[in-house]
């Protein structure tokens, strides 16, 4: 049993190992979108169900155990010629259409067969365990929490211990020598049972128990939904904070510790169901402070609400898919049901979805499923009564009503918490409705939905959903303004009077750092700015000025030369946009070339990490003529990311100054917002026309701090909790 655990344990470790580790390597190819991790999830998904067919397929049709044991040999042996993977040199994404195919096509061919030999190795362990006549033959179920533990262990120590102590070709050495070492282990478990007396594999059950096609889609219901919520959860607080790493591992950490907890022991099903419905409460409340009144919460209580929910649900769905398990005959059957239900969930939220719908409903679609799957639990789904959609119907009429008042309404402080005051019958009432099934999903349902429908309907012109985000053009102030907003944050504004409609706002007012800069010194003949949004430092150009926008996004170009909309771009034009990631652009360009630099690139509030690592800053100095600048746009309302690029700004022994601002009453009425930019040149004296004012103050690096680089960032240090 141990030389078993051990196997499947290692195989476990490996196979979720190197899904952050790939994904890191091919995140910057893609501007550190978040939907490259759900479109990596996908692709594991559909390799581990392959996986799990290919298991369950080998021990129905080859009954020989020798030749099992052969066969899967050469599987793995095979997947040597792969390793150790990396990123092949100019590999470049397309930029006229969806990166999804090329994305699983890079993925295929660089890490698929390995993982494919690894995804099959633990279903097959097990069931040769079953077969080997050893004391616990009867039940090796309990294997899995073996794989689950190697799981759980490669995601907690990736962003704590590999990642930042082992660079990302370092680790795809030692993750060669760890794939060598369990097709060693691989050899001993097969000598250990070619040595045992072997049952022969028996039949799956037909009778009574047995796992009947109702049964397999149960099976199947169970884990698609705790999969499409991982995905869906994850992109949620990626979107707005960072895509990396360690916002990837905590919500897959979760999704597999409870596979842990309740494949070692049965939970009591009252809590859990308590547990997830306040969860699922207390997340529809959260968006209606966020979608409909435009409150939102710190770092902690947000996320901390989301994954709690998230956890609960899928604790719920993984111990009734445990307890209703077949017996070890129908063990590969079981995991293959269970392996359909991932992949569905990974290809609708990364395929499905985005074709469907224009905003991402899909995780909201998922906890109204996830209501429902409480009738599985409870047994309740067939008493329907009057009250499950009554009672339902009449909470969503309030609060449609109270939202459609109120909403983008007056923000005082006696507001909030008036708004704050109504939602709490409401929470109250909906948990009241989850000792129904059918009444609590209709509950949750129309709550949100109705969020959903004045975020999507109230002063909104236009949404428009990418790989890379979901961008939407909405009115602002009483229609005084219209503002491009990505996620969760507004990405630049302009005034809908056509007298100011080239008059730069919010981060980019005259006021503000940039404005600043820009009137302080100059002329800048030609400049590369990375980030397009609503185009509004184009009038900031001069005449015969060359200067070149690099944005990854197509739809944000589109938006932002839509004359309907903005106006930036066309009433101070000249400036040329180029498509494509704005670090891998720049690299084609000759070197000493550039007076300015301009990095504005997010993702929501999220800056790419590929943007800010010594690798980017040494590329952006060598582009720059002498006397060039780079203006570096750090505003964030999570992570605190100055002392980051004054970390990397010395390790490249260049300089840099730095400025809060936070606009004046009379500012913030003409159009500026709070904002926070770094000006940084290769020599101090570049920097003589800031030196004089007392806004702009000199950075200096963290003692001992290491800088950001491609191969090492450390998220949780910088978060603002």
């Amino acid at each position: 049993m141990p030389v078993f655990a051990a196997a499947i344990f290692t195989s476990a470790f490996l196979l979720f190992w190197v899904q952050p580790l790939f994904s890191k390597m091919i995140l910057p190819l893609l501007g550190g979108a978040p939907s490259v991790w759900n479109t990596a999830m996908m692709f594991f998904q559909l390799v581990l169900l392959a996986g799990y067919g290919y298991a369950h397929l080998l021990t129905r049709r080859v009954t020989s155990l020798r030749w099992q044991i052969a066969i899967h040999g050469v599987v793995v042996a095979i997947g040597l010629a792969f390793l150790p993977f990396a990123l092949g040199s100019g590999l470049a994404p397309p930029t006229d259409h969806s990166p999804v195919l090329w994305l699983v096509g890079l993925l295929a061919v660089s890490v698929g067969w390995p993982f494919f030999a690894l995804s099959a190795s633990a279903p097959l362990l097990q069931a040769w365990f079953a077969r080997g006549g050893y004391k616990s033959s009867s039940d090796p179920y309990f294997l899995y929490a073996a794989s689950n533990a190697g799981s759980l262990l490669a995601l907690l120590l990736f962003p704590v211990l590999l990642e930042p102590e082992l660079t990302l070709v370092g680790q795809a050495g030692a993750w060669r020598a760890g794939y060598a070492g369990l097709l060693l282990l691989l050899v001993v478990t097969a000598a250990l049972l070619l040595r045992a007396k072997a049952a022969p594999p028996a039949p799956e059950k037909t009778g009574a128990g047995a796992s009947g096609w109702k049964q397999r889609l149960i099976w199947i219901a169970l884990a698609f939904v705790p999969s499409s919520l991982l995905l869906g959860v994850t992109t949620h607080i990626t979107t707005d904070i960072a895509s990396a790493p360690l916002f990837w591992v905590v919500p897959f950490a979760l999704y597999l510790l409870s596979f842990i907890i309740v494949f070692a022991r049965p939970l009591n099903r009252d809590w859990v169901l308590m547990a997830q419905g306040a969860g699922i409460v207390a997340i529809a409340v959260m968006t209606v402070l966020v979608l409909a009144f435009g409150l939102g919460g710190t770092v902690l209580l947000t996320v901390g609400i989301h994954l709690s929910a998230f956890f609960a649900t899928a604790l719920m769905c993984h111990g009734e898919m445990v307890r209703r398990r077949p017996a070890p005959s129908g063990l590969t059957t079981f995991y293959f049901c269970m392996s359909i239900g991932g992949a569905l969930g990974g290809v609708f939220n990364a395929l499905v979805a985005p074709a469907l719908f224009s905003s991402d409903i899909e995780y909201y679609l998922a906890l109204v499923a996830a209501c429902l799957l409480r009738g599985l639990v409870k047994g309740d789904l067939r008493e329907y009564r009057i009250g499950d959609s009554l009672y339902p119907l009449l909470l969503g009429l309030v609060v449609a009503v109270v939202v459609w008042r109120f909403a983008d309404t007056d923000s005082t402080s006696f507001a909030m918490v008036g708004r704050m005051l109504f939602l709490l019958p409401c929470a109250l009432a909906l948990y009241w409705f989850s000792e129904r099934s059918l009444r609590f999903a209709l509950g949750i349902a129309v709550v949100m939905g109705g969020a959903f429908f004045v975020r999507s309907s109230v002063d909104v012109l236009h949404i428009e959903r990418s790989f890379f985000g979901i961008n939407k053009v909405k009115l602002l102030e009483q229609d005084r303004k219209i503002a491009l907003v990505h996620g969760t944050t507004i990405h630049g504004t302009q005034f809908t009077d056509p007298k100011r409609r080239s008059e730069p706002l919010s981060y980019y007012a005259r006021s503000g750092p940039a404005g600043q800069m820009f009137a302080a010194d100059g002329p800048w003949p030609r400049a590369a700015l990375i980030g397009l949004g609503t185009g509004a430092l184009a009038c900031y150009r001069r005449p015969g000025e060359d200067w070149t926008f690099f944005e990854i996004d197509g739809a944000v170009e589109r938006i932002a030369r839509d004359t309907r909309y903005f106006h930036y771009l066309s009433a101070c034009g000249g400036a040329k946009v180029q498509l494509g990631d704005g670090r891998l652009s720049l690299t084609a360009v000759p070197d000493r070339s550039h007076d300015l630099i301009v990095i504005d690139a997010f993702s929501s509030d999220a800056i790419p990490t590929h943007l800010l690592t010594r690798e980017a800053l040494a590329l952006y100095l060598r582009k720059l003529r002498p006397g060039g600048v780079i203006l570096f746009n750090l505003s964030n309302k999570y992570l605190e990311l100055g002392p980051v690029l004054a970390n990397g700004v010395a390790s490249v022994n260049a300089f840099a100054r730095r400025q809060l601002y936070y606009p004046t009453q009379d500012e913030a009425a003409q159009g500026a917002a709070a904002s926070e930019w770094m000006v940084i040149a290769a020599r101090d004296t570049d920097l003589d026309f800031l030196k004089h004012d007392k806004r702009w103050r000199a950075t200096e690096a963290e003692p001992g701090a290491s800088p950001w680089t491609d191969d090492f960032s450390n998220i949780f240090r910088v978060i603002l909790w």
